[in-house]
């Protein structure tokens, strides 16, 4: 509303401005007939007489936006400066933008709004990104320092059959999980895309979780851990590949953090609000309450003395939330320090 009332204002200005000065040529003109007894003015210099009165128009349209519309010329000027900060990577912008603040335009304020808007979740993205190098660099710099470190001890000719097969051994691992951490990267990436899509099928979710439960069983058998499954037959339709590597993952997990003799626990039933609902519960070490509000987040890992030993990437939980969020599932987790862990999933109606 306010720039329509400027656009007519601007042109009720411009109108008066030409009248007033073709006025103001005549008059001038008759004023020095009436001097000098000059003859009623030729086609041709009438023709001056108006050219003359548009730059007089020209020149007073000049001087009055001068002064009606200072504010709008310091505000793009401001803008300017602002836009080329957050062009150089300086997202705290704020102090520049208080002089627009101050101005009684709604829509000067509104625009500032979003301005100090943006320039904030950019200076996030930022932070995350530098976090996310930061993190990977850390990651792939562990095993590439351990296959550095005994490939040169394998120079050693004078090496035993013993010691250079373990050294081998631990190469071997280091190899594997710097594939696991690039895998783990890439199927990330690309669940992270807007325009990922979904391959949904329907399938029996009892049969997936129950095959994925025999599958580690390697696994669990090594670690004497009792494992107790209680899974209701369940249909439902969803990315059957994508839903596995979930189970897969918090199952894996429960092993992993779980001490040897331990239990886990791996139920599929309706719940209270009759919903279908996984859970895998393990009477393993637990989560604080400060970790359980970042264990979703990529790289992070609750306990670093813990997980150097056990291994992991901090990948793991975060592909179990992108998944969960693209099935519009909820995740719900349930621990305390020595005390084990439950994860729950709660599938939409």
């Amino acid at each position: 509303m306010i720039q329509k009332l400027k656009r007519i204002g601007s042109s009720l200005l411009v109108g008066t401005f030409f009248v007033l000065s073709n006025l103001a040529s005549y008059a001038i003109f008759i004023w020095l007939k009436a001097t000098f007894n000059f003859s009623w003015p030729t086609i041709w210099e009438q023709a001056t007489i108006a050219a003359g009165g548009i730059i007089i128009m020209v020149g007073i349209g000049f001087i009055l936006s001068r002064y009606f519309f200072r504010h709008e010329r310091t505000y793009f000027k401001i803008f300017r400066s602002v836009l080329e900060e957050i062009g150089r990577g300086n997202f705290q912008v704020s102090e520049l933008l208080i002089p627009l603040q101050r101005m009684d335009d709604g829509n000067i304020r509104d625009t500032v709004f979003q301005v100090e808007k943006m320039a904030e979740q950019l200076g996030e993205m930022e932070t995350l990104r530098q976090d996310f190098i930061a993190n990977v660099s850390h990651e792939i710099q562990s095993p590439l320092t351990s296959i550095s470190g005994f490939t040169k001890l394998l120079q050693d000719n004078s090496l035993s059959t013993e010691k250079r097969t373990h050294y081998l051994e631990i190469i071997q691992a280091e190899t594997s999980r710097l594939s696991k951490i690039s895998e783990n990267l890439l199927k990330l990436t690309a669940l992270e895309k807007n325009d990922y899509k979904l391959n949904p099928t329907e399938f029996r979710l009892d049969y997936q979780i129950r095959d994925m439960i025999l599958t580690a069983e390697p696994q669990w058998q090594n670690k004497q851990l009792d494992v107790i499954v209680d899974l209701t037959p369940t249909k439902i339709y969803g990315d059957e590949s994508l839903l596995y590597q979930v189970w897969q993952n918090l199952f894996h997990n429960a092993i992993k953090f779980t001490p040897e003799n331990g239990t886990i626990q791996v139920t599929l039933a309706k719940n209270k609000n009759d919903q279908t609902e996984i859970t895998i519960q393990d009477s393993g070490i637990g989560i604080s309450q400060e970790d359980q509000l970042r264990i979703f987040e990529r790289f992070y890992k609750a306990d670093h003395s813990r997980q150097a030993k056990i291994g992991g990437s901090g990948l793991g939980l975060s592909i179990v939330k992108r998944i969960a969020d693209l099935h519009e599932m909820t995740i719900a987790v349930d621990s305390s320090e020595g005390q084990g862990t439950k994860i729950s999933i709660q599938l939409p109606k």
